[in-house]
């Protein structure tokens, strides 16, 4: 039970992604745990996915549903996936704004409702770009960061969605930001008009290239401490850490099925995520080649599950229970999702990491450069590069024990305890 002398009601707001929802579920459990009361306000394409988890839902806007929503994703991106980061920027990068503040300015007027009959005690928002419902409603708010922390603070470091590495050519960077102000500017002032339109502060780029302002109260960003930038820069002012909030529970129990059980070979778990399991091309070329390796594979299917057929060393569905699936691994392949990167070293696996867009870029180096993983180009990787990066991976004894330290440390972490006190000590 919590040490709070009264239970809170707290309201969580995360962009309606799995990523980011399964970030949020990670701090609602422990709050939950600590007697409090826990509301999600959610679009209603996800009714009855948060409910399970034994928190409320309060659902707002049209019911689209979210693997509809990826699938249509893929359908108009898929060459731009193709590009490198720097290419992205000029259509991919342009889009995914356009859409989030689209996004925003559509649910603005739901928020302001769902606040104004829940009355929350506080509310903890997850996303990149300003919600004047939630930083004019007189409430303590949270900003949780759960994607790569790059953008809190560049100094000395690569530009966030960048993917380059840290010792990288800094003339590049440069190159990369102008890129970057050159797309993003018009959006971001038209952005700013709406937000003071609204009657909320305007914003005044101290994060960016993050279209928000550091909250007030409390600000949080989801990051394995080993993969953490303070090495190169200094610890992000109004920030704190989170890195043992990972979802312990899930709603569905596994099972290594039984036709894996009595082969041999290492077992391996491959998830592109909600984006890259829907392009079907993709997971298609991914399973080809992974049927020629001699080791098992579970396989997160996606939305597109029921078009492709598996190998007899691979066991898949449409939606799999990934924390229950992780603790049983030798080892990883991924897209990179930070929700999911913190979820991995939580239970120490190492990974190879096949990033599409975005932050994954920022953590498949990362990954790569601290020697947690291997980076590999997602599209364009040969048959030999990704069979011999798992023989590497798995022969790698030293980074087995460091990975296991490492989530032993992580797990008897009290970080869990202090951000909730955090939390808490808002009120």
């Amino acid at each position: 039970m919590s040490s709070s002398k009264q239970q809170l009601k707290i309201l969580f707001v995360p962009l309606d992604t799995l990523g980011h929802i399964n970030a949020s579920i990670g701090i609602a459990e422990e709050l939950k745990q600590r007697g409090h009361r826990i509301v999600f306000g959610i679009a209603t394409g996800w009714k009855g996915k948060i409910s399970p988890y034994g928190f409320e839902e309060f659902l707002y806007g049209e019911d689209t549903k979210p693997a509809q929503i990826y699938v249509d994703f893929i359908k108009a991106c898929a060459n731009e996936l193709r590009k490198n980061s720097y290419d992205q920027l000029a259509t991919f990068e342009h889009c995914v704004q356009r859409n989030l503040i689209n996004s925003v300015q559509y649910n603005d007027p739901f928020l302001r409702d769902i606040i104004k009959q829940i009355q929350p005690d506080i509310i903890i928002f997850d996303h990149y770009f300003c919600q004047p419902a939630i930083v004019k409603a007189g409430i303590p708010w949270v900003w949780l960061m759960s994607s790569n922390p790059l953008g809190l603070n560049e100094e000395n470091c690569p530009p966030r969605g960048s993917g380059y590495p840290a010792n990288g050519d800094r003339q590049q960077w440069e190159e990369f930001r102008k890129e970057f102000k050159r797309i993003s500017q018009p959006n971001w002032e038209e952005l700013n008009q709406w937000v003071i339109e609204q009657d909320a502060p305007p914003l005044t780029k101290q994060m960016w290239p993050l279209f928000q302002n550091v909250s007030p109260y409390l600000n949080l960003y989801l990051c394995s401490k080993e993969l953490d930038y303070t090495d190169l820069r200094s610890y992000p002012p109004k920030w704190i850490r989170c890195d043992a909030l990972v979802r312990t529970s899930d709603i569905c129990e596994f099972q290594i099925p039984e036709k894996l059980v009595n082969q041999s070979g290492k077992l391996i778990y491959l998830s592109m995520g909600s984006f890259g399991s829907a392009d079907l091309s993709l997971m298609t070329r991914l399973v080809n080649i992974l049927a020629k390796s001699p080791h098992r594979f579970l396989i997160s299917k996606g939305p597109l599950g029921d078009e492709y057929s598996l190998p007899d060393n691979m066991w898949g569905e449409n939606i799999v229970p990934q924390v229950k699936i992780l603790p049983l691994v030798d080892l990883v392949i991924t897209h990179g999702g930070n929700n999911t990167i913190t979820e991995i070293f939580y239970f120490g696996k190492p990974l190879i990491v096949l990033p599409l867009f975005g932050d994954q870029f920022d953590n498949a180096q990362r990954i790569e450069e601290k020697g947690f993983g291997i980076r590999l180009s997602t599209y364009s990787c040969t048959e030999e590069e990704l069979l011999n990066a798992i023989e590497t991976l798995l022969a790698d004894k030293q980074l087995e024990e460091k990975l296991k330290i490492i989530s032993k440390e992580t797990r008897e972490s009290d970080n869990r305890t202090q951000i909730a006190q955090l939390i808490e000590d808002l009120i």
